[in-house]
């Protein structure tokens, strides 16, 4: 293939899409390199090369071997916005003959990946418009950028890596890679740098295997999820990568990092439910994202003074008292299956009057409190949990229990034998309890109900009748198959539609609210 001036003026603005859309510009060969007339024809190719309007301000010669190009524009069809702007680009020859290779240098420019003045058709236009050649026959090794910006602004995310340079190596007509860093983002300095690293294949027609983001432990308030929230943003601390892969085919993103001292209600403001109060912090060992749906998450994590309210009006339509406290120890989670959850926690004050209300068998005061010592789920199964959960009477007073409640309890809950020396018929409607709690221990989905307290350390409940205590519900050795339970559960989920239950969800909460 022979290359004429022009095509190499083509083929070399194609160097810097490698990176994700970046656009350079090259020299050609002619007596005519400083004219106005060649100028003009340089613009002409490259537009009907790309499809899309392109500016060169100027062409001078710099050396016997080297040519510049200056002020160099390239916009989206009907020039309604400029993606790439460089003050100038040098095309240096090396060597002579067979042996001849090129390098292009890039100084203080402007690359656009996207804005919301962007129509759909022109991130196809951008990525893979002219990227059909071998960057063999250009001979061209390396492209050197240096002092620019790129930057995205769309649907409320705004990212500008500004001071940015860095090399394209085009050397390995297998495997090219470009090596970048910024040190700015969106107006603030970051001394380490974020890294911006490309795989790619030069030949035969550029196809980008790989984009690599890594921002070291910056503040989450610098880049720029306030629009996306829907508040201010202004606690946490971010530090991991983002990668890009199978760009040239189905675009998948890996998140990978550690978030820290997040203000949960900044993160969760735009949910059905929220905004939700809590404190997280977060390990991510790596989420994909795939068609705009997060497909597997693997990592740990920790939530704390987690406020229940929100969950209450989901569950009753009225809000719910209580904090908790929660531990995700490992999380293995992929298109809806979960492989592998660790849980560990404790929810305090909560109302026992509010979560017996949805059951509608009677009433109890006091407040409830639950333990999670473990709740290990293996491949959407409970392989094994250790829960306890205890009601403790309010502050200065005797804790009551419905006697209606109290029988329903010990009949249709626990199967058990009401003790012969205490007549039903002579409990009063509303008892006093001394104790009351409940320990929940399963074992691959099979549920044994025991006690926390009293002979033996199970007993559930003890009354106080006439000021004498009964031991009234014990725990019982019989196991309880939760296999039909959790089937119907899981079928339940996967049928619901997602955006059935977003209104839902929003409804329930608006109700409580």
């Amino acid at each position: 293939m022979i290359l004429t001036g022009r095509s190499r003026v083509g083929l070399a603005i194609l160097a810097t899409l490698l990176t994700g859309g970046s656009i350079t510009f090259t020299s050609a060969y002619g007596l005519r390199i400083g004219s106005e007339s060649y100028r003009r024809d340089v613009e002409i190719d490259l537009t009907e090369f790309f499809e899309m309007p392109c500016d060169v301000g100027n062409i001078r010669g710099s050396t016997f071997s080297s040519r510049v190009f200056e002020d160099v524009s390239i916009f989206l069809p009907d020039r309604r916005d400029r993606i790439f702007h460089c003050k100038s680009a040098i095309w240096e020859e090396e060597g002579r003959g067979p042996n001849q290779r090129h390098a292009l240098s890039l100084h203080d420019g402007v690359l656009l990946l996207g804005s919301d003045r962007w129509e759909r058709g022109d991130y196809r236009q951008v990525f893979e418009s002219g990227l059909g050649h071998d960057f063999e026959d250009l001979r061209l090794d390396r492209v050197q950028m240096d002092r620019f910006e790129v930057a995205f602004a769309r649907g409320g995310v705004s990212i500008r890596c500004c001071n940015t340079s860095g090399t394209i190596d085009m050397s390995d007509p297998q495997d090219g890679v470009a090596r970048l860093h910024a040190y700015e983002l969106n107006g603030h300095a970051i001394s380490q740098g974020v890294q911006i690293h490309s795989r790619f294949s030069p030949r035969r027609g550029v196809q980008v295997r790989e984009v690599l983001l890594t921002l070291p432990e910056v503040p989450l308030s610098i880049i720029g999820l306030d629009s996306v929230m829907g508040v201010p943003v202004r606690s946490g601390r971010f530090a991991g990568s983002v990668q890009f892969t199978n760009v040239s085919d189905k675009p998948e993103l890996w998140l990978r990092g550690d978030l820290r001292d997040a203000n949960l209600s900044e993160l969760t403001s735009r949910l059905p439910i929220g905004p939700i109060e809590g404190a997280l912090s977060v390990t991510v060992y790596g989420a994909r994202v795939a068609d705009s749906v997060v497909t597997d998450l693997r990592g740990e994590g920790r939530i704390r003074d987690l406020v229940l309210a929100p969950f209450g009006r989901v569950a009753t339509g009225e809000p719910l008292d209580g904090r908790a406290t929660l531990e995700v120890d490992d999380v293995d989670i992929s298109m809806g299956t979960i492989h592998r959850l660790r849980v560990s926690g404790a929810a305090t004050d909560l109302s026992i009057e509010q979560c017996l209300k949805p059951w509608g068998r009677g009433k109890a005061t006091g407040r409830m409190s639950i333990r999670i010592n473990n709740l290990n789920i293996a491949e959407d199964n409970i392989q094994s949990a250790d829960i306890v959960v205890t009601i403790s009477p309010p502050s200065g007073a005797p804790g009551t229990i419905d006697r209606d409640l109290v029988l329903s309890l010990a009949k249709s809950a626990l199967d058990f034998t009401w003790p012969s020396m205490l007549p039903q018929d002579m409990l009063p409607a509303s008892i006093e309890y001394r104790e009351f709690g409940v320990r929940l221990l399963v074992q691959d989905n099979q549920l044994q109900v025991l006690g926390t307290h009293g002979r033996g350390g199970n007993t559930i409940l003890t009354i106080a009748v006439g000021g004498v205590p009964f031991e009234v519900l014990r725990g019982q050795n019989e196991r309880y198959d939760l296999q039909p339970w959790i089937e119907d559960f899981w079928k339940r989920v996967r049928g619901v539609n997602e955006e059935q239950m977003r209104e839902w969800l929003k409804s329930r909460a608006s109700s409580g609210s």
